[in-house]
């Protein structure tokens, strides 16, 4: 099957994924630090015992710090606005 695949797209699937990972930028894991706080957080409660309502406060807090830091501390600078 990975032979088809890249006979036919005539590249390596691995270049492709490496290509498109070195197209993310800080904004990129950023969006995705969010969703990723509250499945661990959820994971945790559910494993450790812990109050669901805790585990969700302290990826709220986390996601917080995260967007303020994205968007007030290190904002997006505009190409050509300098």
């Amino acid at each position: 099957m990975y032979e088809t695949a890249r006979k036919r797209s005539g590249r390596d699937p691995f270049d492709a994924l490496v290509d498109v990972l070195a197209a993310v930028n800080r904004y990129d894991f950023v969006l995705g630090i969010i969703p990723i706080a509250f499945v661990v957080a959820l994971s945790a409660a559910s494993v450790l015992s812990l109050p669901i309502m805790h585990a969700l406060l302290i990826a709220a807090i986390i996601g917080v710090i995260t967007i303020v830091d994205a968007c007030y501390l290190n904002p997006p600078v505009g190409r050509g606005s300098t």
